[in-house]
């Protein structure tokens, strides 16, 4: 019985997200909605909610991205620079 309701919890719940996810969603669909407050009970809107959290992280990442991608490409910039040398004496 316990198994059949875990069953259905993570069904729904994975419903909420693909349905955000389908529907590209970056912010609540209901106004007054907060994603960093306790989502409602529902699974569907808890997966939403995981959906919309994501969304926020990955846009935070990229965000930083560009001074990462700066660092490696100069590290890499660097170990270029000495390709195709031999070795000196």
């Amino acid at each position: 019985m316990e198994n059949e309701n875990d069953n259905e919890y993570i069904r729904q719940f994975n419903l909420g997200y693909e349905m955000a996810k389908e529907l590209d969603l970056t912010t609540p669909m209901l106004k007054g909605q907060d994603i960093s407050k306790e989502p409602p009970d529902s699974p569907i809107h808890e997966g939403m909610f995981q959906y919309l959290r994501e969304v926020v992280l990955s846009r935070k990442n990229e965000l930083n991205l560009p001074g990462d991608k700066q660092k490696l490409d100069s590290k890499e910039e660097k170990q270029d620079k000495n390709k195709g040398r031999g070795l000196s004496r």
